[in-house]
């Protein structure tokens, strides 16, 4: 009795042990947030040199920025996505978040980009599409926060503090005329470098 007693505390154990390991798998999106984040980080380059005069015409260049990253990020994200193998892990909690948590970011950004294509269409022009920039940190830094702490990521953890960084850093300079220079920048830092690092982490196979 003893001796089944012991096997079956240690069946338990064993499961306990899967179990957590699954939990914190390591995070299998990192290519996605590489391939937006390094996207995102020169569209707010070619942003600042369309405000500051060096390219474009002062309007239509700024539809032909962002259309072009829309068109860009969302056939790259297919391609990620179809081409991407099976990996170990993809069921656990931190990886089901990340897919839902990210898809409502996408979401959010998405409704306010709509409501600032509203606004510059009433005359407000370039400026109207400023905000958006502190609203997708604020959305990064969520999505970022929770899965680094399901997954147990420090990567993943760290870059949302600075998202959360940015998000002040970036309001307080939004008269600047270097303000997409600092987006780009707090893009680059917080989203394409963690994912590349993430991708470096993700399992074999």
């Amino acid at each position: 009795m003893t001796d089944a007693r012991t096997a079956a505390s240690e069946d338990i154990d064993y499961v306990r042990r899967l179990a957590e390991s699954g939990a914190h798998a390591p995070l299998l999106g990192g290519r996605f947030m590489a391939w937006w984040g390094m996207l995102l980080s020169i569209a707010y380059v070619l942003q600042h040199l369309a405000q500051t005069g060096a390219i474009g015409d002062g309007s239509s260049i700024y539809a032909f920025i962002w259309i072009g990253f829309g068109v860009l990020g969302i056939g790259g994200q297919m391609f990620l996505a179809r081409s991407m193998p099976s990996k170990a892990g993809a069921g656990s909690a931190g990886n089901l978040a990340s897919r839902t948590v990210w898809t409502a970011a996408g979401g959010a950004i998405a409704s306010m980009v709509a409501g600032s294509i509203a606004l510059a269409s009433q005359g407000f022009g370039p400026a109207s599409f400023d905000w958006i920039v502190p609203v997708a940190f604020a959305v990064y830094s969520c999505a970022l926060v929770v899965t680094g702490s399901l997954a147990r990521s420090g990567i993943t953890r760290i870059a949302g503090v600075g998202a959360i960084l940015m998000v002040g850093l970036y309001t307080a300079m939004i008269l600047s005329p270097d303000r997409y220079l600092l987006a780009a920048a707090g893009v680059f830092v917080t989203v394409f470098l963690p994912g590349v690092l993430l991708l470096k982490s993700e399992p074999r196979g």
